[in-house]
């Protein structure tokens, strides 16, 4: 976790009620008094622990990209063959939904564009990184096809936050996990020569 993750008990509803409220309707949509009323806090206290909402939506987003960080290094570094990456990715984000769907989708779809270094609005420049490098892993290995680097990092994360949304909608409603070696093998015989 990131060295600003909520330290004290009224810190932590702050930040958790924030991050619930952020996915549920939106940054702009949701005030200070929103957060007030959700955390059972009072206005002061959100403003003796961030400065902002801003500065609290930027917490909330730097710890779940290294949370993602790090479980790509333990679930996709880790792997010696493409197909073996491919199946850490769809594993990380498959299980990681199971465990924690808000984090999931506050990072997928909640994370308002003040507070980052670029425009992306589907996932954030270090998830497109760390696809795109599982990309070049199946490439420089000959196993996936020689087409644009985008489009097949597409379609790695596309089917992954798919199936992310469909359970946040109730559409899919057995654990995701249980469907990582299905994905998995869908995704990779789309990109494989």
């Amino acid at each position: 976790m990131a060295k600003k993750t909520p330290e004290t008990e009224i810190k932590q509803k702050i930040y958790l009620s924030a991050r619930k409220l952020f996915v549920e309707k939106g940054y702009h949509r949701t005030s200070i008094p929103d957060i007030v009323k959700d955390a059972g806090v009072s206005i002061g206290a959100i403003y003796h622990h961030f400065s902002s909402k801003e500065e609290l939506a930027r917490v909330i987003h730097e710890d779940a990209v290294e949370s993602f960080l790090s479980r790509y290094q333990l679930y996709v570094d880790s792997q010696r063959t493409a197909l073996g990456k491919i199946r850490g990715f769809v594993e990380l984000m498959l299980s990681w939904a199971d465990e924690d769907l808000i984090t999931v989708n506050y990072l997928l779809h909640a994370r308002p564009k003040e507070i980052l270094d670029c425009n992306f609005t589907i996932c954030t420049a270090e998830g497109l990184e760390a696809v795109k490098k599982i990309v070049e892993f199946g490439q420089k290995e000959g196993t996936f096809k020689d087409a644009d680097q985008i489009l097949l990092a597409a379609f790695i994360s596309g089917p992954v936050m798919r199936l992310i949304e469909l359970k946040t909608d109730g559409i899919i409603t057995q654990p995701l996990s249980s469907i990582i070696d299905t994905t998995t093998q869908l995704i990779f015989d789309a990109l494989k020569k």
